[in-house]
């Protein structure tokens, strides 16, 4: 089970960037454990990209959550960017390409990096509160890449700014900072930055796992999301349980979100 910190520069941010890699190419003999009872690492890996929430960075999910013994146990890489508070996107206004950082810049440099298969049926995205909007943004976007999304609790302010530009200011941000990520909000439900939009101009749509808690405030939102998702025939597994919105409910789906993405029957 390989570690390993990642900084480089890239030409989409313009400066250098950190990542965090797991990478289990072997797993240690432990005490108690037979060499037969070892699974062998393949040849090149299935691949999650996993991404982080507002106000997090690149090591969250090695800090809070168990991702490194869920990823050895299933043999899957799993690259864990830093999205700054962007939600993923590229903003004009700020010159940053966060969306195409993602999909496609860090896709092509960690694969030169790793043995990563570069088949999209081998090839995931995810990620909890912003990350979950981020991934289904970008999972639909990039449609030709990705083959599942996994979105738990997601941040889908672009169900109400259009609305009430400071909706969420008490809670992540102020019209001037949506301004900044998203542009002119007038037009946020007909661009690229709506994650519906990009799902309704998907060819090969994604298949999606959903998960929120039941007492998140962002339930509305993902309720939202779901039937939207559900009216455009996307493949959508969706899960509400008792939770809020913390690392102990994304505790208790990451396992059940990584099964179904890597089973072959969902």
């Amino acid at each position: 089970m390989a570690v390993i910190k990642i900084s480089f520069c890239s030409e989409c941010l313009s400066r250098m960037v950190d990542v965090t890699a797991i990478i289990p190419l072997e797993t240690p003999l432990m005490p108690g454990m037979k060499p037969e009872d070892i699974k062998p690492a393949p040849d090149k890996f299935k691949t999650l990209y996993l991404l982080h929430g507002y106000s997090g960075n690149q090591d969250d999910w090695i800090t809070f959550s168990n991702i490194r013994s869920i990823a050895e146990e299933h043999k899957l890489a799993v690259i864990m960017p830093s999205g700054e508070n962007s939600f993923y996107t590229d903003s004009d206004i700020l010159g940053n390409k966060y969306g195409t950082y993602i999909a496609k810049e860090l896709i092509e440099f960690t694969r030169k990096m790793f043995p990563l298969s570069n088949k999209r049926e081998d090839t995931f995205i995810g990620g909890l509160s912003m990350g979950g909007f981020g991934a289904l943004r970008l999972g639909a976007l990039y449609d030709d890449t990705f083959s599942k999304i996994i979105s738990l609790s997601g941040a889908f302010v672009t169900e109400n700014l259009q609305n009430d530009n400071n909706f969420y200011s008490y809670m992540i941000g102020n019209n001037n900072y949506f301004e900044q990520v998203f542009g002119n909000l007038n037009n946020l439900q007909n661009s690229e930055n709506n994650p519906i939009f990009c799902v309704k101009k998907a060819k090969n749509m994604p298949e999606v796992y959903m998960a929120c808690g039941c007492n998140d405030f962002l339930i509305k939102e993902n309720k939202s999301v779901k039937k939207q998702l559900e009216n455009e025939n996307v493949k959508l597994y969706y899960t509400e349980t008792d939770g809020i919105h913390d690392w102990n409910f994304w505790n208790s789906q990451i396992p059940l979100a990584i099964k179904w993405l890597l089973s072959k029957n969902n």
